[in-house]
């Protein structure tokens, strides 16, 4: 979709619409063409960080071209400097973590421990995920998803060298373990490790590992995986699809991989000519930086997600069940209860702030009293205001009120005003695929939901963010509801088939299911009793590298 096309749609869009102690002084904002880098740096550190990742999704353009013809919003990305800010970043962050990518939160993002060595290799890993989103074809297997970012989080960057193909020492040793011990590569193709059972997440990412790397080694293989990848996305089951492309059965490629990382392990040092990254820095506002932990947090909980619901794992008794499923949900309401205190603490440093108003109707939102929360920003969200955050918010404070208005409330002026609100946060910036959520949230229910324009705004959202599984499951269900299953297939492979486990990739499997129905052909078999707990998941996608 070009700009030109975004930005005609905005135009139609906006026709219809009628905790932490303080920061230090030194937050420094990085901005490069792809991303925009918050930093309690140096300029030159931050500079050279900035180059980094710049120079890094450069090389992964050269080696997979594709063209877009439309702007791609930056990804923020957080440099935290030790154990002390990646728990102002996430409190409950488990242990050995030195880094995280939020794709699924009301703002898209990443936070990578730089005083560690393995920085590179944690924030190469989530922004190989990140790239992979944005290329043509999302129905790859799951463990090609984390193959390909294993094989280039290590990726090396250095003044005058690159290398590519190396590999982790941690990964390798996991093995050369006996034979085995490795599970079989059918499992591993169809993501069928347990993480209660006999084999470990931490064998899955292994192998998906090992056996991309082999498949990259060679021109011959490489092209041999493109026709397996192209096999899969096809809708071939990934044990079936080895044969007619790599012409292996899966315990001969199992053998060929265990072969190829018992010897030595090349990797290439490319001679290509990188265009040199410009960066742009500035200072952040003191009120800015001393909210930016907290406000990343707020925006990884939204107050219109549900109380976590669980699913037993395999062989595990109701007690044991109802024990889980209640510790989770005590940790959940601890863990929002705490944020809504920092929120309120954080906020009642900056009362006169734009950003300190903010945070501070975002945490009355999280707390249940969007009144306050539209009180808290009417001030600042009028005809005049600037900050398409704000505007935002308060529409979204807005819709919340309406969803259980007061006694007496208008609510016709209270949808007129959050139509206003989003109007003008469009206007301000067409590229906040939230903004296009909350239309879409707004017109649900609605007189002739979903029209033509309802499948629009949520096309936009998902050509600006195709990395948003609620963004993908929104437009999979318009689609379907308009009688276009095919194309709700194509928008819901890469949720179905991700890695991760929880409910987005539930909700994406079955509306798959029901898409497969209705378009006529055969259902793509899933096991999700086999797939990894969520936790094991979650913890691999976040840090796992870094391990």
């Amino acid at each position: 979709m070009k700009t030109l096309r975004i930005m005609t749609l905005v135009g139609l869009f906006l026709s219809a619409l009628t905790l932490a102690a303080p920061a230090r002084a030194e937050w420094l904002r990085a901005e490069t063409d792809h991303f925009v880098i918050y930093g309690d740096s140096s300029e030159r550190a931050i500079t050279n960080y900035a180059r980094k990742l710049e120079t890094f999704d450069s090389l992964l353009r050269a080696y997979y071209p594709f063209s877009i013809d439309h702007e791609v919003p930056k990804l923020d990305i957080i440099m935290a400097n030790g154990r002390r800010d990646m728990l102002k970043a996430e409190p409950d962050l488990g242990p050995g973590v030195l880094g995280f990518y939020s794709p699924n939160s009301t703002r898209i993002h990443a936070i990578a421990d730089v005083s560690s060595e393995l920085s590179d290799d944690v924030i190469f890993h989530e922004y190989a995920h990140h790239f992979m989103f944005q290329m043509p074809s999302g129905a790859y297997p799951a463990w090609f998803i984390e193959g390909f970012a294993e094989y280039w989080g290590t990726v090396r960057i250095e003044e005058d060298n690159i290398q590519i193909g190396r590999h982790n020492p941690g990964r390798v040793n996991s093995l050369t373990q006996p034979a085995n011990s490795w599970p079989p590569l059918e499992d591993v193709l169809r993501w069928r490790i347990l993480p209660s059972g006999r084999y470990r997440a931490a064998d899955y990412y292994a192998i998906a590992w090992a056996l991309t790397h082999y498949m990259l080694a060679t021109p011959e293989r490489t092209r041999q995986l493109g026709q397996y990848l192209s096999a899969v996305a096809a809708g071939r089951d990934p044990v079936e699809a080895l044969t007619g492309t790599i012409n292996r059965t899966p315990a001969e490629l199992a053998n060929d991989v265990r072969r190829y990382v018992s010897g030595p392990i090349n990797y290439l040092t490319p001679q290509i000519d990188l265009p040199t990254p410009t960066v742009t820095v500035t200072r952040l506002p003191r009120d800015q930086a001393d909210l930016i932990w907290v406000d990343l947090r707020l925006d990884r909980d939204d107050p219109r997600d549900p109380e976590p619901v669980l699913e037993k794992r395999e062989g595990e008794d109701d007690a044991a069940f109802a024990r889980r499923q209640q510790e989770v949900l005590e940790a959940w309401r601890e863990a929002r209860t705490q944020l809504i205190t920092d929120a309120a603490a954080a906020a009642a440093r900056h009362p006169e702030s734009e950003w300190g108003l903010l945070i501070k109707a975002k945490g009355e939102r999280l707390a249940g009293r969007p009144a306050d929360a539209v009180q808290t920003l009417r001030p600042i969200a009028g005809p005049e205001a600037s900050n398409a955050l704000v505007l935002r918010n308060y529409a979204l404070a807005l819709m919340d009120l309406m969803a259980a208005p007061p006694e007496g409330a208008d609510v016709s002026q209270m949808r007129a005003d959050a139509r206003g609100a989003l109007s003008q946060s469009l206007d301000i910036n067409p590229l906040d695929f939230q903004t296009y959520l909350a239309i879409d949230q707004m017109r649900q229910g609605g007189s002739g939901y979903p029209n033509e324009n309802d499948a629009s705004v949520l096309e936009v959202a998902v050509t600006l963010a195709p990395q948003s599984f609620d963004a993908r499951l929104r437009l999979a269900r318009v689609l379907m509801a308009r009688n276009a299953p095919l194309e709700a297939i194509n928008i819901l492979q890469p949720v179905a088939n991700s890695p991760n486990g929880g409910p987005s990739r539930r909700q994406g499997r079955a509306l798959l299911a029901q898409a497969q129905q209705q378009a006529g052909i055969a259902a793509t078999p899933v096991d999700d009793s086999a797939s990894p707990g969520e936790e094991a998941a979650e913890g691999a996608a976040q840090g796992e590298p870094a391990a």
